[in-house]
């Protein structure tokens, strides 16, 4: 099965690519995803030597877990970036100490532990077999099984867990996740390093199978210069309103320095930046107060270049048909503007 429906996004995503991983490119910093160490699947904890009353006190305090046959280093709420990691890993740890047979963590469980951005992910965990599993829903709420054939190069291992690859799992997630997240994946997965050629093949490959028109439509609008979850779903719901596919990352000339916004329309001078709680936190991004003003004017640097900037956050985004009105009468408005000048 040939590439011919992926052609024209695999020339697109390859060339963004090349633009990032340019000497002296000032978004080749980004490829990292900002994921540093990805989550790790807890090893059983040994306790072979341990007192039995003091591992039980640990398992009513929250130290430690119980798994099937042993225990767990139980993991805080917060630790991670997902709200579920933490579930995810122990179910994940179990089923890796008690598996039997060829298996390998699938879907967005192996995004998870590619380091991959998640967004409004179900607490699940995913399994692949080349066998057709015995699925058992009562005794493995969290589990989902499924059974298909995998090539070696669609199978990886991260930190002793067997996992399919990032590309294997970015075509898997772009059929199964709901739209939002799963273009979140995709995009952090190329960001990470997904070759889009191989992720073509396997798109080709699975031609027919459920999901595939969702993963072809969404495979279209990827872009790896998403700086954050946010402005991936924020760019999604531009693009479910009727609007063009938008540039990321859309660079504005101001009369200090040039600017990226985070997307935008630069034909028509608008631009959407999406405001993420992290960057006023403090701690390691500096004092709030700084953050705020520094960024206010950087928004005037940018306006006084004729350019309309749309603000959008979290809030926002639990509201989507409200944002995707915004932004389109937004839009149209500053297309009328730009036809009349």
């Amino acid at each position: 099965m040939t590439a011919e429906l992926h052609v024209a996004s695999i020339r697109r995503i390859s060339e963004i690519l090349a633009t990032m991983r340019a000497p002296g490119s000032p978004l080749r910093s980004m490829l990292s995803a900002d994921v540093t160490d990805p989550p790790r699947v807890p090893a059983p904890a040994s306790i072979e030597l341990a007192d039995p009353a003091v591992v039980a006190a640990h398992v009513r305090n929250g130290l430690l877990r119980d798994i099937r046959g042993g225990v767990v280093p139980n993991m805080p709420d917060g630790q991670d970036e997902s709200q579920h990691s933490g579930e995810i890993l122990r179910v994940a740890a179990d089923l890796v100490a008690h598996a039997r047979g060829d298996f390998v963590l699938s879907h967005a469980t192996a995004a998870h532990l590619h380091g991959a951005w998640t967004y409004a992910t179900p607490a699940l965990v995913h399994v692949t077999h080349e066998f057709h599993p015995h699925v058992a829903r009562r005794a493995e709420p969290q589990v989902r099984r499924h059974h298909t054939r995998l090539r070696p190069s669609e199978r990886t291992v991260v930190h002793g867990v067997p996992v399919t690859s990032p590309e294997r799992t970015l075509v898997d997630c772009l059929r199964t996740l709901p739209a939002p997240g799963a273009l979140v994946v995709a995009d952090s997965l190329f960001r990470r390093g997904a070759d889009p050629d191989e992720v073509s093949r396997i798109m080709s490959a699975s031609r027919g199978k459920r999901g595939m028109l969702q993963a072809r439509r969404l495979f279209d609008v990827c872009d790896p210069r998403s700086a954050s979850p946010g402005e991936t779903v924020a760019r999604l719901v531009a693009i479910d309103g009727g609007l063009p596919r938008p540039e990321c990352q859309m660079e504005v000339r101001t009369a200090s320095a040039t600017r990226f916004v985070d997307f935008g329309w630069p034909d028509v001078g608008l631009g959407v930046e999406f405001d993420g709680e992290i960057k006023y936190s403090g701690g390691e991004y500096g004092d709030p107060q700084d953050v705020s003003r520094n960024q206010q004017l950087r928004h005037d640097e940018i306006a006084a270049t004729g350019v309309a900037i749309i603000r959008a956050g979290w809030r926002d985004l639990a509201d989507p048909l409200t944002l995707g009105r915004r932004m389109t009468l937004t839009y149209y408005t500053a297309r009328g503007a730009r036809n009349l000048a």
